[in-house]
């Protein structure tokens, strides 16, 4: 038990934090890089407003107008990604560390035949949350960077049509992306399909799916051995 906590434990807590690192280029944990990330937004929200002085005599109304769908936008845009990349990487972490308590539980039925494959099991799940993490490490690194030379240039904010728009779509796209990881990183661990992740976190299509293949391999395990009974 002491073996197991002193080796495998930070092992498992530790090595998406330094890959995600190196991988990003950027060094800390990921609750650095978050913060770095919310550090980044608010620097470059408050800026942007603070940027917003129209002169209502000189300022035409498209480019006041540009300037308040530029804010919107950002903000519409950003606040979703913050709230799923830190939620996903919470619910990641936590996930992580109660899978990992029950270690000993499933080391031991590596001993045994009829149960081995729970351990298999156990070492698919945490291998998939870890890589997970490091695929989200990356994605934060990369929209960290995107907010820092892409949509603020020299402390402003390109306040065009294109340009708000481009804002919208991006931080869309990296919201998908922060969602759908697990999925991908769990398929890529357990061998299971990679299609249809975000459906399923929507419809509740997956869990369902999930509990009833459960409940009719274990019908079938039940009749399996009912039926070997002499």
């Amino acid at each position: 038990m002491q073996w197991y906590v002193q080796t495998i434990v930070p092992f498992v807590t530790g090595l998406p934090n330094w890959m995600g690192g190196i991988l990003s280029g950027q060094e800390g944990a990921q609750t650095n890089q978050i913060d770095s990330l919310i550090v980044a937004y608010a620097s470059n929200l408050d800026a942007l407003i603070g940027a917003m002085n129209f002169n209502i005599f000189r300022a035409s109304l498209a480019d006041i107008w540009l300037g308040v769908q530029g804010v919107v936008f950002y903000v519409l845009g950003g606040i979703p990604f913050l709230l799923a990349a830190v939620a996903t990487l919470f619910v990641l972490k936590v996930s992580t560390t109660a899978i990992v308590a029950v270690g000993p539980l499933f080391i031991a039925f590596l001993l045994f035949d009829q149960t081995r494959q729970y351990f298999w099991g156990w070492v698919g799940a945490i291998a998939g949350f870890m890589l997970a993490q490091v695929l989200i490490s990356v994605v934060l690194a990369i929209e960290i960077g995107f907010i820092n030379t892409v949509m603020i240039k020299d402390g402003t904010l390109n306040t065009t049509l294109v340009g708000n728009i481009v804002i919208l779509l991006v931080f869309g796209t990296f919201t998908a992306l922060v969602i759908e990881l697990p999925q991908q990183a769990a398929s890529i661990m357990g061998g299971g399909p990679s299609g249809g992740g975000m459906i399923s976190k929507i419809s509740g299509f997956g869990a369902a799916k999930s509990m009833t293949s459960g409940a009719a391999a274990g019908i079938s395990r039940l009749r399996r051995g009912r039926n070997n009974i002499k």
